[in-house]
C-alpha cells in the first residue's frame, strides 16, 4: 500500500487551487503536469522546506500571479481570499512586523493613513469607506514580503517557479488556442484569455532577455513561442510596460544582457509578424483591424480614460488640500455617459454594470487624499528606484546572475508602474499584490544575501586617494 507523505501533500495542495478559478479539464492537466515539473526540477524540495507561513505565502503568491482577478475573488463577498491571507500572515508574523525597520517606516505610515481614513469615513459610508481605504492598507504587503524574502533561498524559489509559470501558461494558451480553432471559443476584441492573467505573461517575456541561470534554453524557447499569445491580449499598457522595462534593462544592464535583448528582440519581432499573417488567415477575426482600432485615440477605452481622468481632476480641484475622502465614487459612468454627482454605493453601481474607477491609481490617490498626503504616498511608491544607483556599482566576478535577478525585479516594478497609470491597480487585491510584491522584493534584495561575498562593490576613487 502506497504511503502518502507530508511532502507529497504539500506538493498537491500547492497546485489544487487551479480548480478554484480555471476550467476543470485545464486544471486537471495543469495539476498533473505541474506535479511532474515540481519533481523534475526538484522544486518539491524547496517547497517541502517551507514552514507553514512561508508555504501559505508562496501558494497564495503563485496562484495570485497565475490567476490574478479570477483567483483574487475566490471567497464570499466582501471577504475574499486576500483578506484572509493578509490577516493570517500579519497575525502570525506580528512579533517580526512590529520591529519596524527604517526602510519600511513609510509603508507602515501609508497603512496607518488608510486605516485613519477608513475610521473617519466609516460612519457615513460604511463598507465603501473600507473598500476605498484598502488602496493604502494593501501596502502592508511590503513588510510581509520584506520579511518572507529574508534569505536568498526564498528568491531562488521565486525564480525557479518561473519555470512552472512558463510551462503552465504555455499549456493554458495552447488549450485556449485549440478551443478557438475548434470553434468552441472565439478570440474577442478584449484579447486572448482575457481576465486570466496579464502580469505573469509580461514577466515571461522579460525572462527571454536576461541571462538567468534558472531559465535555460528550453524554457526560453517555450517563452518565445508564447510571445504571439501575449501579443494577442491586445493590451496597450502591457506593451508599453514591457517596452519600458526592456529599455531600462538595456540602459543599466551588462553587455551580455544588451546582446540578448538585441538577439531575442529580433527573433520575437519575426515571430510576431509571422503569427499575425498566419493566424489572420485561419481564424475568422481580422487581427489587423483590431490592432488599428486599438491604436486609435478614438477607441472607447482610451476615450473613457481621458474623460474619467478629467472628472477625477475636477474633484481634486474642489478638495485639493485634504482630498475628496474615501467611501464615495468620484464619478459614475454608464453607456458612455458620465455623472459627476453620485448617490449610489459601489455595489449598486456594479449591479447596474456601471463603472466608477478612473483607471489611474495615482490620480485616484491624489484626488482622495489631497496634496498634503500625496507626496508621502508617492515616496513609498518610488522608494525602490533608489536601489538602482546602489546596485549599479555592484559587479560579480565571472557572471551576471545576481544582477540579472535585480534587473528582472526592476523590470517587474516598471511594468507595475505603467500598469497602475492606465488601470485599476492599487485599489484591488490582485494587482496591488503584484505592485507591492515587486517593491518588497527589491527593498529586501541586498540584505537577503543575493550579492554574496563573491560580489565586489566598485567604488569611484580619486587619483592619489
Amino acid at each position: 500500500m502506497m504511503k502518502i507523505t507530508h511532502k507529497q501533500v504539500k506538493e498537491w495542495l500547492f497546485l489544487l487551487p487551479f480548480f478554484l478559478y480555471e476550467d476543470m479539464v485545464l486544471s486537471a492537466i495543469m495539476l498533473v503536469l505541474g506535479f511532474a515539473l515540481l519533481k523534475y526540477e526538484k522544486i518539491d524540495h524547496a517547497i517541502s522546506e517551507l514552514e507553514w507561513r512561508e508555504y501559505l505565502f508562496f501558494i497564495y503568491m503563485f496562484h495570485m500571479m497565475f490567476g490574478e482577478r479570477d483567483f483574487a475573488y475566490v471567497g464570499f463577498e466582501p471577504l475574499f481570499i486576500t483578506e484572509i491571507v493578509i490577516f493570517a500572515l500579519a497575525v502570525s508574523y506580528a512579533r517580526d512586523l512590529l520591529k519596524i525597520r527604517k526602510t519600511l517606516f513609510v509603508y507602515y505610515l501609508v497603512v496607518l493613513i488608510g486605516l485613519a481614513f477608513a475610521f473617519l469615513y466609516f460612519p457615513a459610508n460604511q463598507l465603501d469607506a473600507i473598500r476605498d481605504s484598502f488602496m493604502l492598507v494593501y501596502a502592508i504587503w511590503v513588510p510581509i514580503v520584506y520579511h518572507v524574502f529574508r534569505s536568498e533561498k526564498h528568491y531562488d524559489l521565486f525564480f525557479v517557479l518561473l519555470k512552472l509559470f512558463i510551462v503552465l501558461k504555455a499549456v493554458s494558451y495552447f488549450y485556449e488556442a485549440v478551443l478557438i480553432l475548434a470553434g468552441m471559443r472565439s478570440l474577442s476584441f478584449e484579447g486572448f484569455r482575457f481576465g486570466v492573467g496579464y502580469i505573469v505573461p509580461s514577466l515571461i517575456v522579460i525572462t527571454i532577455f536576461l541571462p538567468l541561470k534558472y531559465i535555460d534554453f528550453k524554457y526560453k524557447l517555450v517563452a518565445l513561442v508564447m510571445i504571439p499569445a501575449v501579443f494577442t491580449m491586445f493590451h496597450r499598457s502591457l506593451f508599453v510596460g514591457i517596452t519600458l522595462a526592456i529599455l531600462l534593462m538595456f540602459a543599466i544592464g551588462s553587455n551580455l544582457t544588451r546582446r540578448k535583448i538585441v538577439t531575442y528582440g529580433m527573433i520575437s519581432l519575426t515571430l510576431m509578424i509571422a503569427f499575425l499573417f498566419y493566424y489572420n488567415s485561419v481564424v475568422d477575426v481580422n487581427l489587423f483591424q483590431i490592432l488599428e482600432t486599438k491604436t486609435s485615440l478614438e477607441e472607447g477605452n482610451i476615450n473613457y480614460r481621458f474623460l474619467s481622468w478629467q472628472h477625477v481632476l475636477d474633484k481634486f480641484y474642489e478638495h485639493y488640500i485634504l482630498g475628496f475622502g474615501v467611501g464615495r465614487p468620484l464619478f459614475f459612468s454608464q453607456y458612455n455617459i458620465f455623472y459627476s454627482t453620485v448617490e449610489m454605493t459601489y455595489f449598486q453601481i456594479r449591479d447596474l454594470e456601471g463603472n466608477a474607477q478612473p483607471h489611474n491609481s495615482y490620480l485616484n490617490m491624489l484626488a482622495r487624499f489631497g496634496v498634503l498626503l500625496f507626496p508621502i504616498l508617492m515616496y513609498a511608491i518610488l522608494k525602490p528606484l533608489k536601489k538602482i544607483p546602489e546596485f549599479l556599482n555592484i559587479k560579480r566576478k565571472g557572471g551576471d546572475h545576481a544582477y540579472s535577478k535585480f534587473l528582472f525585479l526592476m523590470a517587474f516594478l516598471i511594468i507595475m508602474y505603467v500598469w497602475a497609470f492606465f488601470n485599476v491597480v492599487l485599489e484591488g487585491p490582485h494587482h496591488s499584490f503584484h505592485f507591492w510584491l515587486a517593491t518588497g522584493m527589491i527593498l529586501s534584495f541586498g540584505r537577503a544575501g543575493n550579492f554574496s561575498k563573491k560580489y565586489v562593490r566598485i567604488r569611484k576613487t580619486t587619483p592619489g586617494s
